[in-house]
C-alpha cells in the first residue's frame, strides 16, 4: 500500500457493510417475508500483509500449525508483544499531548473450539519461561530479601511488645518510640522476580500487584471471566473497576482506597496489557447488562476487537502434518526478539526507570500518515458517516494505531532513539482500521441496544414455544406469564413486540379484551398447525 494516500486506510480496510434496512417484500399468505433483526455481515479478511517482519512471519506459522482464524493468532501475538514492549518505551504522535504507553487491550470473540488457548500457548509460553528463568537466577537475592524482611518484622514486633509492657508499668517509652520510628524508616525493600501474567484477578488486585510486585504485566485469558463475567463487574463494582482498567490502559496514576489488609495504595508508573478471548453469549450478556457504562466510560473504545469467521469444519489435516514435527523457525526468531525486549524491560524495572521510559517519535512521513488516518476516522464521525453511531468506539483508534506502530518499531529492531518510519505507521493504521470496523460490526450485531436485545430474546422464545406447543399464536397474557423475565412486562414488552412487528415477524390482533400475537408462518419452518 502506498504511503502517499494514508487517509484512505479506513476505506480500503473496511469490510463490506450493509446496515439493516427494512424493505417491502412480496406478500405470502397475507404475510410479508420476515426480516432479520440483525445485519449479519461477515468479517473482512484479516490484513496479514500489515503485520510487519517477525510478527507477521510468526503469526503465519501459528495459523499454519493450529489452523485457527488469522485474527485470533494475531491478537495472541500482539498481546504478548504488548506485555514485553510496554516496559521498554512510550510513543508520542502529538507533541502537545503527553506520551502514551505502548500497552494494548485486545479482544477476540469466538465460540469454544476455535483453538484460542492453543494459539495463546505458542506465543505466551515465552513469558512464563522467561519469568521462571529469572526467578532461578534471582533465587539467592530473593532468599536474602525474605530473610531480611522476616528479621525486621520480628524486631519490630519486639519493640512494640516492649512499648506495651513499659506502658503497663508507667515507664518512659520515649527511647522505644524513637527506635520504632527508626525501624519504620529502615524497612527492607521487598525484591520480586518477574510475574507478568494474570489470568483471573480482579482489577483492584491487579493494580495492587502492579504497585507492589512487578509493574508491568498482562491479563491473558481464554475465558475473560474477570472482565466480562466475574463478580468484579457486578452492578455495585463495575463503575469503579472500569475506571481502574481505563486508567491502567492510559498509564495514569491510580489511587485505590480500601480498608483491611494492605490498606489504601497508589499504583504509579505501571503498565497493563490485556489479551482476552470470550464467547459470544458471554460478551452479549455483559453488554446487555452493562453496555451503557462500558461504552459511556470509554472502556469499549480502548479494545482492538476481532470477531473472525470460524474455521471449524475446514481444518482438515494432511498425513504429513500429523506425521512430522513442524520446524517452527519463525517462532524461534519471535521468541528470541521477545527475550531481548524483556531483558530491556527488566533493566528499566530494576533501576526504577519505568517512570522515565524513552519516548518513540514519528518521522515526518510517519506523522503525515498518522494525521491522515486520524482525519479519515474523524470525517466518518459526521452525520451520514460510517462511524456516525460509533463515535465513542472510534475515539481511540488513532491512539491504538500509534501504539501498534511503536511496538512494531521496537520488535523489528528499531532503536528507542530512532523515529518510527512511514511504512511502520501505515501498517499500524491498516490494522487499527480493520479492528475499528470489526468493533462496529460487533456493536451492530452482537452487543446491540437493550431494546433490540429484548426483541431478539422474545423472538427466539416465541418461535421455540410455538413450535413446541404446535401453535401459531399466543396470548399476550401467556407471554407475560411464561416469557423471559426481561420482556414480560410493561414498556419492555411493548417495545419488543413493536420491533418484531416492524420486521414482519409477528402481528397482533384483538379478540374481545384479549390480545393475541401471531407468528409469521415462515418462522415456524413450514408447520401446518393452527
Amino acid at each position: 500500500m502506498s504511503t502517499s494516500n494514508p487517509a484512505n486506510h479506513i476505506h480500503h480496510t473496511s469490510p463490506a457493510y450493509v446496515p439493516f434496512v427494512r424493505t417491502e417484500k412480496p406478500a405470502s399468505n397475507g404475510w410479508d417475508a420476515p426480516e432479520s433483526l440483525l445485519s449479519n455481515t461477515d468479517s473482512a479478511a484479516y490484513p496479514m500483509h500489515a503485520l510487519p517482519g517477525l510478527v507477521g512471519q510468526a503469526v503465519r506459522e501459528v495459523v499454519e500449525i493450529v489452523k485457527c482464524p488469522a485474527a485470533l493468532a494475531a491478537n495472541s501475538a500482539l498481546s504478548v508483544l504488548s506485555v514485553a514492549g510496554q516496559g521498554v518505551a512510550n510513543v508520542q504522535p502529538m507533541r502537545s499531548l503527553p506520551p502514551s504507553p505502548t500497552s494494548l487491550y485486545l479482544l477476540t470473540i469466538g465460540e469454544s473450539g476455535e483453538r484460542k488457548t492453543t494459539a495463546d500457548q505458542f506465543f505466551s509460553k515465552v513469558l512464563g519461561q522467561w519469568g521462571y528463568q529469572k526467578r532461578q537466577e534471582m533465587e539467592g537475592e530473593l532468599i536474602r530479601a525474605r530473610s531480611e524482611l522476616s528479621a525486621w518484622e520480628r524486631e519490630m514486633e519486639g519493640i512494640k511488645q516492649a512499648i506495651q509492657q513499659a506502658s503497663r508499668k508507667n515507664d518512659n517509652t520515649l527511647d522505644l518510640r524513637e527506635r520504632l520510628i527508626q525501624m519504620e524508616a529502615s524497612k527492607p525493600q521487598a525484591v520480586y522476580a518477574p510475574a507478568m501474567i494474570f489470568e483471573d484477578s480482579t482489577p483492584e488486585s491487579i493494580a495492587y500487584d502492579l504497585a507492589h510486585k512487578w509493574p508491568s504485566a498482562g491479563v491473558l485469558s481464554g475465558e475473560a471471566g474477570m472482565v466480562f463475567g466475574g463478580h468484579g463487574m457486578k452492578a455495585d463494582n463495575i463503575t469503579k473497576n472500569l475506571a481502574t482498567l481505563n486508567k491502567l490502559w492510559g498509564g495514569e496514576a491510580l489511587t485505590i482506597s480500601r480498608r483491611g489488609e494492605g490498606g489504601s495504595f497508589e499504583a504509579r508508573d505501571v503498565r497493563l496489557s490485556m489479551g482476552l478471548a470470550v464467547q459470544p453469549a458471554v460478551i452479549q450478556d455483559f453488554y446487555a447488562q452493562n453496555g451503557q457504562q462500558a461504552r459511556g466510560s470509554g472502556f469499549s473504545a480502548r479494545f482492538l476487537t476481532a470477531w473472525p469467521s470460524s474455521t471449524q469444519g475446514y481444518r482438515n489435516l494432511k498425513l504429513e502434518e500429523a506425521n512430522q514435527q513442524h520446524p517452527q523457525a519463525q517462532l524461534a526468531l519471535f521468541y528470541g526478539r521477545l527475550h531481548e525486549l524483556l531483558e530491556r524491560q527488566l533493566i528499566h524495572v530494576k533501576t526504577g526507570n519505568l517512570a522515565k521510559l524513552p519516548t518513540l517519535n514519528l518521522s515526518h512521513a510517519a506523522l503525515e500518515c498518522w494525521v491522515s488516518y486520524f482525519n479519515s476516522v474523524e470525517t466518518e464521525l459526521r452525520a451520514g458517516g460510517e462511524m456516525e453511531h460509533f463515535r465513542d468506539i472510534a475515539s481511540k483508534s488513532a491512539d491504538n494505531a500509534a501504539r501498534l506502530a511503536g511496538l512494531f518499531h521496537l520488535f523489528n529492531g528499531g532503536d528507542v532513539l530512532d523515529t518510527i518510519q512511514a511504512d511502520t505507521m501505515e501498517a499500524a493504521a491498516v490494522l487499527a482500521s480493520w479492528h475499528l470496523y470489526e468493533a462496529r460490526r460487533f456493536f451492530n450485531e452482537l452487543a446491540v441496544p437493550n431494546d433490540l436485545s429484548n426483541a431478539i430474546k422474545l423472538d427466539a422464545w416465541l418461535i421455540n414455544y410455538c413450535q413446541t406447543q404446535q401453535i401459531s399464536e399466543i396470548g399476550r397474557r401467556d407471554i407475560q406469564r411464561l416469557a423471559p423475565n426481561r420482556v414480560r412486562q410493561g414498556t419492555d414488552l411493548d417495545k419488543a413486540l413493536s420491533e418484531l412487528e416492524q420486521a414482519n415477524r409477528i402481528r397482533q390482533h384483538t379478540e374481545g379484551r384479549k390480545v393475541f400475537i401471531e407468528i409469521n408462518p415462515a418462522l415456524l419452518q413450514g408447520a401446518t398447525w393452527h
